[in-house]
């Protein structure tokens, strides 16, 4: 209905305003056809329902109803096939007309019909233009004007001043909706331009964004390592192809399912499973774990992805990355096995050696001359060095293989520190060097922690302090962090330092700083990388700060766990 009524009134021409006052004169000529046709019918019926014939006045006024409708429909078809401007100023001189011969002159002049002139008046400006308002004040002015003088009566000087102020109001009144119009085209224009800008911007945001999807999406395919992204709540939401072939599932089983499913797969082992569901619970994101999956070895490394906001990082999910490290995991258990079966093997003789020749030095088999005592006291010292290398080669195939363990047990941090003094005062004094130690108040007399291991790590701190210190002192310091309920081992020298550059690798097995030092000082670069595992173990950590010929600083931090 709405579409009948909008190809009757609308007429499609490209200025708005046209258009907008071809519909307003299609709405007045259709309801003045519409109001003809009807007075036409009601004519007829009153005169069916009186049972009479038409009289003379009844036919006029039936004719004058026809014409009317012809009229206006012939100014209908001008208004939507020629020109809206004279198809709205032929209506208006009909209108004009009519008014003129529908009165006496002394009505239409000063009387009751005077107000029929104003109804052109009003609507020219808005079917017209808003100053034609004023052309018809001026017609009808005539008008009335004329009438009056014919009849010899004076001219209606306060309807004239009336015709003129309605003018006015109209021109007020069209000029200021046909502003109000003006100004709300430019801003719909104004606004189309900015939409048309912003959808021409994310119309290549989204192409930025499929060519950026499409070339991610090529590299994950592209990947060796098996790959998947799991979202807040653990549910896989991408897989790349690689992952299949890697824990020999189809996508199907992983893709859109929760982690906890694929742990549970009976291919995972129960230690592995732990880890995975220790990753989950804690929410942890550990650099790089091992999980056994049937017969394979697979290194795990896990990192969350966050939305970095003002009112805080809001965490979207997990991208955990899955290597086959079946081979490289035996070859490290052969090393470690290799290892471990020749540092046994070299024990047997070597402890037999330091033996024999302490036997030699206490003159078992008789005396011995100072040369003979000298060249004893080299043996015992290099076997004992023999011996150490051989622990750490040990200690490091136990942890590689993660056979070391912890024992707990109750330790008096006081009894540490007079240990370490009785095995390196002797040591430091042959260079001229000093131990100090100290230790917090704070800290209680007792804690619970695996003696031999902490006094390991104390040893291998304050020789390594030792060996790299040629003056000076080195300070070991056991304090107290209430606050955190932990406590730490702090050891600093006053030796020549370690470069900024060679800090990130000093806890790495069988490294030492340069080669200068290595060819002067002994060892294999295994007591700092024991110490960091060590530490690990015992849920700690450990820190250096150094600086080039001002010494170093090595500080263990431990969870404090007192006896009840």
């Amino acid at each position: 209905m709405n579409r009948f009524w909008d190809t009757i009134l609308n007429v499609s021409v490209p200025d708005p305003d046209d258009a907008r006052r071809r519909r307003l004169l299609n709405i007045i000529l259709v309801g003045n056809i519409a109001g003809a046709v009807v007075g036409f019918l009601a004519i007829g019926i009153s005169n069916i329902l009186a049972n009479q014939l038409a009289n003379f006045e009844t036919v006029v006024l039936a004719g004058g109803a026809f014409v009317a409708a012809l009229g206006c429909y012939g100014i209908y078809q001008i208004n939507r096939r020629l020109s809206g401007r004279w198809a709205s100023l032929l209506y208006l001189l009909l209108l004009t007309l009519v008014f003129t011969s529908m009165d006496t002159p002394a009505q239409l002049s000063n009387g009751r019909s005077i107000f029929l002139f104003t109804i052109p008046i009003a609507i020219s400006s808005l079917i017209l233009l808003p100053e034609a308002s004023f052309l018809f004040a001026l017609l009808g002015s005539g008008i009335i004007a004329g009438l009056a003088l014919s009849i010899q009566q004076p001219v209606n000087i306060f309807a004239i001043i009336g015709f003129f102020l309605l003018a006015l109001v109209s021109w007020l009144s069209a000029r200021s909706l046909e502003s109000a119009l003006h100004e709300l085209r430019v801003i719909n224009a104004n606004l189309d331009q900015v939409v048309y800008q912003r959808t021409q911007a994310l119309a290549e945001s989204l192409a930025r964004e499929r060519l950026e999807a499409g070339r991610n999406q090529a590299i994950l395919n592209s990947i060796a390592d098996g790959v998947i992204v799991f979202d807040r709540n653990w549910n896989a939401i991408l897989v790349n192809p690689a992952i299949r072939s890697l824990l020999d599932l189809p996508v199907e089983l992983i893709v859109n399912r929760n982690f906890r499913e694929l742990i549970e797969h009976p291919k995972l082992s129960a230690r592995s499973r732990g880890l995975l569901y220790a990753m989950i619970e804690h929410d942890t994101q550990p650099l790089s774990f091992r999980i056994e999956w049937g017969n394979k070895t697979l290194s795990v490394s896990a990192a969350q992805v966050y939305d970095f906001r003002e009112e805080g990082n809001i965490n979207l999910g997990t991208v955990t990355v899955f290597r086959d490290f079946t081979r490289e995991a035996e070859v490290e258990r052969l090393k470690s096995s290799f290892v471990a079966i020749v540092s046994h093997e070299l024990r047997t003789p070597l402890n037999a050696i330091l033996g024999y020749a302490e036997m030699f030095r206490e003159e078992v088999y008789g005396p011995m001359n100072e040369k003979q005592v000298n060249m004893a006291n080299r043996i015992i010292s290099n076997t004992r060095r023999l011996l150490g290398l051989i622990n750490d080669l040990l200690d490091q195939a136990q942890m590689e293989a993660g056979k070391l363990t912890i024992h707990m047990g109750p330790v008096r941090p006081s009894e540490l520190l007079e240990q370490i003094h009785n095995l390196l005062d002797k040591t430091a004094a042959e260079k001229k060097l000093r131990i100090t130690s100290e230790m917090d108040d704070s800290l209680p007399e007792t804690i619970i922690g695996d003696g031999p291991r902490l006094e390991q790590i104390l040893v291998n701190l304050v020789t390594n302090a030792i060996k790299f210190t040629d003056q000076g002192e080195i300070r070991i310091r056991l304090f107290h962090l209430p606050e955190f309920r932990k406590w730490g081992i702090e050891v600093t020298d006053t030796g020549r330092g370690i470069p900024r550059s060679e800090l990130p690798h000093i806890f790495d097995s069988f490294r030492q700083v340069e080669e200068g030092t290595t060819r002067t000082h002994s060892g294999v670069g295994l007591g700092l990388a024991i110490v960091k595992q060590l530490v690990n173990l015992m849920n700690g950590e450990i820190k250096a700060a150094s600086e080039v010929g001002q010494g170093s600083v090595f500080t263990v931090t431990l969870p404090l766990v007192t006896p009840p």
